[in-house]
């Protein structure tokens, strides 16, 4: 049983701050106290800096009592940095994005490896082409209502379309989230290509915090989250703190990576992934780190069923801990109102692998990294539905046995009545 644990959080590209953070965090205790019968809360405040911002979590059952000290490694200010840009340097940037993924083949490794992590990608380009649409419908017809002809019609059709275009941006490029998601791309093609210093320089901070807590080894189990694009960021830093420190697993701690929604094959799948095809091969090549990658079906922006060491389509389920890789429901562990009504929101989904449950179920973020139970065992393909009794007790090895069904005679129909 974990009593102390030690939490690393890798967001994705959001510029989410510590406080946002921290609201978001205490919503998903609300949910795991009653989804599991327990206690849980996070009464301190945030402690941050620009590199990190953390707080403590108290959880508990009638027979257990666990203490999570959760640490944010934060990039927030290098998205919002790339929020201020303008809008035409965006929409040029993202054009050579694209142009990029297409001469590279990544967008057709995208295709091949996840066709719904595909369309993530290409949908606000679409956006942009139904808008220049749009823009050139409405010049061709005020044109046309005008009785203008030859060039007079064109450069008047031009105006028009180059005003309803660039109307349609501003007025939807957040609400969409169009803007947002193509500067994710940019900064994805630049990081690919080394041309980000400062977010480089960031993931060195990340390995020296990791390092730095497994020296002091004052916690049992070390647990390092990755989501969505930070899950590329947790190879990083993982392979960076590994070099390091060699012993970087010998301290004390167990050291644990979890994955979840997680686009690592979204560097690896380009020609110039070369560093996070190294930091993932090397995390998976020490065998003393527990790394457990969670998939979902309905989660579109991440790669379902696909290996990020391999690269490889995964048929089944995957447990030589390379990762383990888990397959999971959202509707397990969503609400039936809750999943009906977010059937269709994409980010809404995506984002519960990194928020409480609703529903008991083989996965839960919360009782990962604020459960008693040690990482291999939570990440089990059970989970921890069996492991807790009604009342949020952890059950007992001989209490498992009792509430265990009986094995039906050899050679019985499981079916009969």
């Amino acid at each position: 049983m974990i009593a102390r644990r030690h939490v690393f959080h890798i967001g994705g590209y959001d510029p989410i701050t510590p406080d946002t953070q921290l609201a978001r965090f205490r919503r998903s205790l609300s949910s795991f106290q009653t989804t599991w019968n327990v206690s849980a809360a996070a009464p301190g405040p945030a402690r941050s800096n620009e590199v990190s911002a953390s707080w403590s979590a108290a959880t508990s059952g009638p027979n257990w009592n666990t203490e999570t000290s959760y640490e944010m490694l934060r990039w927030d200010d290098l998205i919002l940095r790339d929020h201020s840009r303008g809008m035409w340097s965006r929409l040029g940037a993202s054009m050579v994005t694209l142009g990029d993924w297409i001469v590279t083949g990544t967008l057709f490794r995208f295709m091949r490896s996840s066709w719904k992590y595909a369309g993530f990608f290409l949908f606000p380009y679409l956006w942009v082409a139904a808008f220049a649409l749009c823009g050139a419908g409405a010049g061709f017809v005020l044109a046309w209502l005008a009785g203008l002809h030859g060039v007079a019609a064109f450069a008047f059709g031009a105006m028009v379309a180059v005003a309803v275009f660039v109307a349609l941006l501003r007025w939807l490029g957040w609400k969409k989230p169009i803007n947002h998601v193509f500067d994710d791309w940019i900064f994805s093609r630049q990081f690919v290509y080394g041309q980000r210093p400062l977010m480089d320089a960031r993931v060195d901070e990340f390995a020296r915090a990791i390092v730095a807590r497994a020296q002091a080894a004052d916690v049992e189990e070390i647990v390092i989250v990755g989501h969505c694009l930070g899950a590329a960021l947790v190879m990083e830093s993982m392979a960076r703190a590994l070099k390091l420190d060699p012993d970087l697993t010998r301290h004390g701690p167990t050291i644990c990576v979890l994955t979840v929604g997680a686009t690592i094959p979204k560097f690896a799948l380009h020609p110039a992934g070369t560093s996070v095809r190294a930091a993932t091969r090397a995390v998976a090549g020490e065998t003393a780190i527990r790394w457990a990658e969670f998939h979902a079906r309905d989660d579109a922006i991440s790669f379902y069923r696909f290996d990020p060491v391999t690269l490889k389509r995964v048929g089944h389920e995957r447990g030589d801990g390379r990762p383990n890789i888990r397959r999971v429901q959202m509707h397990t562990m969503m609400s039936p109102a809750s999943f009906k009504r977010h059937r269709f929101n994409f980010m809404r989904l995506h984002y519960q692998m990194v928020m409480g449950n609703e529903q008991r179920a083989q996965y839960d973020y919360c009782m990962v990294i604020c459960g008693p139970l040690p990482f291999d065992e939570i990440t089990a393909p059970g989970g921890g539905v069996g492991r807790f009794g009604p009342d949020g007790s952890l059950l007992t090895s001989s209490a498992l046995a009792v509430s265990k069904p009986a094995e039906p005679p050899l050679g019985a129909s499981v079916h009969a009545a």
